[in-house]
């Protein structure tokens, strides 16, 4: 891809050759182009729905010679696909040839996130990347993908990370958290082992930043327990019970004594239990319970008395929550999930003509997928034109399959899709095509975390806003809340979206902007500040014992 004044500029992918003398991905080349006029063109590309659509109207217009359409069509097809990589380099190639750099860096900015580039076009977006004034509004959207390195904290620390399901063995959002948290910190400098179960029932394919992570994960503990059908079910024998529990403390020890370890940073303990903390709190290590449910995995009786064991809830209403509970422990002090801002921040906000909705989390009642099927029933009984997709594990195929019955008996089999588990990547990819996310839980969610992607990605957010999850979202601010289960609430509130232009686009700008108040880096920095003040309050209260001891 070069910039030579006017000379034909080719990009080659791998699937698609992009160049300013033809745009098309059809086979056989501009000759095959269907003949249309300007007029039919621009009604085609009024109507189309979809990024290949548009791609199609942009090679027709390139080969009729109209440049200024085939850069509409361009534009329109990244904003119905931020992930459309054909449109992102054609386009970086004809900002070239008008010398716009600073358009053609940012385009392959985006392109980069998509595949890899050929190494021609990576050294081009190199050189272009060096040349980038780092205006506020570039500076953000820089700092959001990562293309600005984090600074060096002032001490590195050792970290023994400690929970129950951990990446690429999930269920729910809780491993997730932990696994972000941990690759935010050794991404910081620090020294991270992270001590978890191995429950391959729960396995999904390892992306390659969890393979390269993996390296840190010792998958030795057991667990006294399991999940079926979404619920927790105990072991029977007490004995098995009692050995589990004994081990897992001692594997814990070890890695503490052989890590010397700063801080021990504790997330999910259902299945583990509190015990195999008892000896780093004996070595006045500090420990810092990340907090993502309800409750911590313990009975209050068997709260740690230490003043170096703090609660770190997920918001500020989980902390609510804890202390209601009868929990007392020494601080509570809210760190939010951190969300991958540099998977989902997007240059290009998503086009808000037409309705694209999208649900990412578990598939069960609770979560509240029925209310947004039943909404979005309501809507095509309206006539009101959208498409959706549904993702997430789905734990209850008697539930999926209730859920895809009433799809297919109101006739909405063309509009709704199922697309099941997606990785960060697949998600990525379903928040690039989409325009608006429905967060419908009828839980008291102690945060949730899509809300935090799908903003960084320029979608509306339309919330329920039950529990933590109404910390992210401000009515009528950056996002939009409804009542919990009540479909006519959420129906009114799509509705809304699909009348208002203007109030679709606000929301799209303000809730990306929100979105970086909840970024990782922000919970890496809150965890280095944390374990700072807990250590300082050890060696203040060491300090002052050696000193009564002498006077």
């Amino acid at each position: 891809m070069t910039n030579s004044g006017g000379a034909a500029a080719s990009v080659s992918t791998g699937e698609h050759t992009t160049s300013r003398e033809s745009t098309t991905t059809q086979e056989g080349g501009p000759a095959s182009l269907p003949a249309m006029s300007i007029e039919q063109i621009t009604e085609g590309l009024d109507a189309a729905r979809t990024a290949d659509e548009c791609l199609t109207y942009a090679a027709v217009a390139e080969h009729s010679g109209a440049l200024d359409l085939q850069r509409a069509a361009l534009d329109q097809a990244i904003a119905l696909d931020r992930n459309c990589l054909p449109a992102l380099l054609t386009l970086a190639v004809l900002s070239l040839d008008q010398g716009d750099r600073f358009s053609a860096s940012v385009l392959l900015e985006e392109a980069a996130r998509v595949a890899p580039l050929p190494e021609a076009v990576e050294s081009l977006r190199a050189e272009l990347f060096s040349e980038l004034d780092y205006n506020l509004s570039c500076a953000t959207y820089l700092r959001a993908i990562g293309r600005v390195p984090p600074e060096t904290p002032e001490k590195t620390l050792s970290i023994v990370l400690i929970t129950n399901l951990f990446p690429p063995q999930e269920l729910g959002g809780y491993g997730r958290m932990m696994w972000e948290f941990a690759h935010g910190l050794i991404k910081r400098g620090h020294t991270v082992r992270v001590l978890t179960s191995d429950e391959v029932q729960f396995g999904k394919s390892p992306t390659p930043e969890e393979t390269a992570l993996e390296k840190h994960v010792f998958r030795t503990l057991r667990l006294t327990g399991t999940w079926v059908g979404g619920r927790g079910v105990s072991l029977t024998d007490s004995k098995e019970i009692v050995r589990r529990l004994r081990d897992n403390a001692a594997r814990v020890r070890t890695a503490v004594t052989k890590l010397d370890a700063d801080l021990v940073l504790v997330g999910n303990l259902d299945f583990l239990g509190v015990s195999l903390l008892r000896c780093a709190l004996e070595k006045d290590t500090p420990v810092l319970h990340a907090l993502a449910n309800a409750q911590p995995g313990y009975a209050v009786s068997d709260q740690p008395p230490e003043s170096h064991y703090w609660i770190a809830p997920c918001s500020d209403w989980n902390g609510d929550v804890f202390r209601d509970a009868g929990f007392t422990p020494s601080r509570i002090e809210t760190l939010y999930p951190g969300a991958r801002l540099d998977h989902f921040f997007r240059f290009f906000l998503p086009d808000a003509r037409r309705l694209r909705i999208c649900y990412a989390s578990l598939v069960l009642p609770y979560k509240g997928v029925d209310t947004l099927v039943q909404a979005l029933g309501q809507l095509h009984a309206q006539g009101i034109d959208f498409s959706a997709e549904i993702a997430g594990d789905a734990p209850r195929a008697d539930f999926m399959a209730e859920l895809q019955s009433f799809v297919s008996a109101h006739g909405m089999g063309s509009k709704i899709r199922f697309t099941g588990f997606l990785d960060r990547q697949g998600l990525s990819g379903l928040f690039a095509r989409s325009n608006v996310l429905v967060f419908p839980s009828r839980f008291q969610e102690p945060f949730g975390i899509s809300q935090v992607e799908a903003l960084a990605a320029g979608l509306v957010v339309v919330s329920s806003g039950t529990g933590g999850a109404k910390e992210i979202v401000r009515d009528d601010v950056d996002g939009l809340l409804f009542t919990a289960g009540d479909t006519a609430s959420l129906a009114a509130k799509l509705t809304q979206l699909s009348q208002d232009a203007e109030l679709m686009s606000r929301l799209q700008r303000a809730g990306q902007a929100r979105s970086t108040a909840f970024s990782v880096n922000q919970a890496v920095l809150k965890i280095e500040q944390l374990a700072g003040e807990m250590q300082a309050e050890i060696d203040a209260t060491t300090a002052d014992l050696f000193e009564s001891s002498t006077s």
